[in-house]
């Protein structure tokens, strides 16, 4: 049974995110957010090497437009568009500087309560804004229970 990702692919969201500075600090929030309910398809792990960004994600999260299809999504990936405008604006900085950026889709807990974890696991930069609809996360027939 498919349910769709937390942030609508009409209406958008809100989203959470922070940049972490080591691959531990990454996988322990990953962790601790899973371990507190929220759905991996709603948790997506971003950095420059997408390998080190697998690495994290560890089967646990998902990475900008995994499980995408079609030639718009292959045409973003080639340009290096596939971060929302959004989010390479509040973390390009991070990015380059080789952090990795951790992004939660708030839906079955609040953007503080998220925010909190993340602070928790030595995330830094940790923001909150409502996101447009974007391809960062689970398309809405790959989302469901894992």
């Amino acid at each position: 049974m498919a349910t769709a990702s937390y942030l609508d692919d009409v209406a958008g969201g809100m989203v959470t995110a922070a940049a972490f500075e080591d691959d531990d600090a990454a996988v322990s929030a990953v962790t601790l957010l899973r371990e507190s309910g929220v759905r991996e398809q709603d948790i997506s792990v971003i950095a420059k090497d997408r390998h080190r960004a697998e690495l994290v994600a560890g089967g646990r999260a998902w990475l900008p437009l995994k499980g995408w299809r079609g030639l718009v999504v292959r045409l973003r990936a080639m340009l290096g568009r596939g971060l929302p405008r959004d989010l390479r604006q509040r973390y390009g900085d991070a990015l380059v500087a080789g952090k990795i950026v951790v992004i939660v889709a708030a839906g079955g807990q609040p953007p503080d309560t998220i925010a909190a974890l993340l602070k928790q696991s030595r995330g830094e930069q940790i923001e909150q804004w409502w996101q447009p609809p974007t391809m960062l996360f689970a398309p809405p027939e790959l989302a469901g229970p894992f």
